[in-house]
């Protein structure tokens, strides 16, 4: 797609759903569409109860960075899919899809108290999408990466015929 930006009203759509979601809330992560396939989870203030990884409670723990992970490459997907011309009309909130695989590299210690889960869609079809990203620091170090998997559900009335 040549046009790297979704509708104002997509957009919204988008980020009532995220910003409803408590878990995301009580983690303080932030989540930002920033083009077509690419998203970014922000967690601007690490708090105590999201350290201890690595035997170690300076560094963030794993399944926060899991979490992180799995929310920018799905929004990241998602943003993709509600780019397709085949959404137009559909409420964008219709649209779900879930992680079949989320596969995980700890490079190094993610020391430090503000990080950026970055993801990007690496192909996207009618029913199953990829995607990859990275987890930087505030000194834009990468700590860890991640590839998944995830599984499309279009609306049973709007389902696309074509990939």
């Amino acid at each position: 797609m040549s046009d790297n930006h979704l509708p104002q009203h997509v957009l919204d759509a988008f980020w009532q759903r995220w910003g409803n979601n408590l878990f995301m809330r009580a983690q303080g992560l932030e989540v930002e569409i920033v083009g077509v396939g690419e998203a970014v989870v922000r967690l601007p203030q690490v708090m105590a109860t999201q350290r201890g990884g690595g035997g170690s409670d300076a560094v963030l723990n794993g399944g926060v960075i899991a979490y992180m992970f799995d929310g920018a490459l799905g929004c990241a997907i998602a943003s993709s899919l509600l780019a397709r011309p085949e959404m137009r009309g559909i409420d964008p909130q219709r649209l779900r899809q879930s992680t079949i695989n989320l596969d995980i590299s700890y490079i190094d210690a993610a020391s430090g108290d503000h990080f950026e889960a970055h993801g990007k869609v690496v192909r996207a079809s009618r029913n199953i999408a990829f995607a990859e990203g990275e987890l930087l620091d505030a000194q834009g170090r990468t700590c860890a990466t991640a590839k998944g998997i995830w599984r499309v559900f279009w609306p049973r009335d709007a389902a696309p015929d074509q990939p």
